[in-house]
């Protein structure tokens, strides 16, 4: 059936206009069972995915707006041991929820934006013949409530090359003690906070402030924002401002296992394009970011290196 844009606006609207009704549910719920979800969302891939291992928690999030006027359907994410399925309702009446499932141990990367109330969840993993990607906007007050199952999926991740777990208070190498306290306050507390998954070490670290160029005569336009790369046991992370909003973060996490090479490649003058390549059993995606130069070789150097640990 094809549904014209007219139609298509004239449903989100009405979407929205619910959304904002005074007796709306505004607010994220833990499920204990699959049974407790909506009848309407509870499908025959669901049944499937709880009978495969036992699901250890549901978030059922309400439909809400975001980015002013930007209507977000009702979603679920379901986790058990080892694997997540995320649900994403239709917002046409009668249709099938649009189901996202991977394993964690199948991740290339995971990368979360928290901006003031703005989230965006996206994570891109091997799937059955191509990578898969799953991508989830949602309010940042959730985080609180999704960090852990996301954070225990993560691990799962590094399997590849995995080391063994560190000892609880020795998580900052002594290679890297001292780039560590030279660190930002805030990039200081958000290598605990956002980096370092549970077990994990801190081996070394490349800092890059904020860089500019000039524009129109007096001005200046920001190139880069504060970029933070560490490399842990298990993980490659990055942790960085939005180029435009200081206050959030952009956290990602790379599977040193699937790294399978780095690359540096020139854009403009004083910059250049991190490219970090990933593969799965055959299955390649790349991750890209913009470094001024010299901070862009140093974490390819430091990849190469022999001792990088």
């Amino acid at each position: 059936m094809t549904i014209s844009s007219r139609d298509l606006e004239k449903r989100l609207a009405q979407l929205r206009r619910e959304v904002l009704k005074r007796d709306a549910e505004r607010h994220l719920s833990i499920l204990n069972s699959i049974s407790e979800l909506p009848i309407d969302l509870q499908t025959p891939a669901l049944a499937e995915f709880a009978a495969r291992d036992p699901i250890h928690t549901i978030i059922l999030f309400p439909p809400h707006i975001q980015r002013g006027w930007h209507y977000i359907p009702r979603q679920v994410l379901l986790f058990n041991s080892k694997d997540l399925l995320h649900l994403r309702d239709s917002i046409w009446p009668n249709q099938e929820p649009q189901l996202t499932h991977l394993a964690g141990r199948d991740i290339l990367y995971m990368r979360v934006t928290l901006l003031l109330l703005y989230g965006y969840l996206e994570i891109v993993a091997a799937g059955s013949q191509s990578p898969i990607r799953l991508g989830m906007e949602f309010n940042t007050v959730a985080w609180f409530r999704m960090s852990p199952p996301l954070r225990q999926l993560l691990s799962g991740a590094a399997s590849l090359g995995a080391r063994p777990v560190v000892p609880e208070g020795s998580d900052i190498s002594p290679s890297a003690q001292q780039a560590y306290s030279s660190l930002p306050l805030k990039f200081s507390n958000g290598v605990r906070i956002y980096g370092l998954l549970p077990g994990e070490r801190l081996q070394n670290l490349v800092f890059q402030p904020g860089t500019f160029k000039p524009w129109l005569l007096l001005l200046r336009r920001a190139v880069t924002s504060d970029t933070l790369v560490l490399l842990t046991d298990n993980y490659l992370a990055v942790i960085r401002e939005e180029l435009n909003v200081g206050q959030g973060w952009i956290v990602s996490h790379l599977p040193r296992g699937c790294i399978a090479g780095i690359q540096v490649k020139p854009s403009g003058v004083h910059w250049c394009e991190l490219s970090i390549h990933l593969d799965r059993g055959g299955q390649v995606t790349e991750f890209t970011l913009l470094l001024e130069r010299s901070a862009a070789e140093a974490v390819r150097d430091l990849w190469r290196s022999p001792g990088r640990a």
